[in-house]
């Protein structure tokens, strides 16, 4: 039986962890958490590899209502 065209197989690949270790793919545990710039930085180690990644998830909320009050 052939499948009407509407019903397409689509991968089901999981989206990348912004917590995965670049090098080895492996979760990597929370070290730090600063907002202190206004950008929301986390350090996280990767256990295996005994590296730190600091990564970078934008605005940091406190900035974003801060900026939101300070317009009216």
């Amino acid at each position: 039986m052939k499948w009407p065209s509407l019903f397409k197989w689509r991968s089901r690949r999981k989206p990348p962890s912004l917590t995965e270790c670049p090098k080895c793919g492996k979760e990597m545990v929370l070290i730090e958490k600063t907002t202190m710039t206004g950008n929301d930085m986390r350090t996280y180690r990767c256990e295996d590899c005994r590296e730190e990644h600091v990564v970078n998830f934008g605005t940091a909320l406190w900035k974003i209502l801060s900026d939101a009050r300070d317009e009216q």
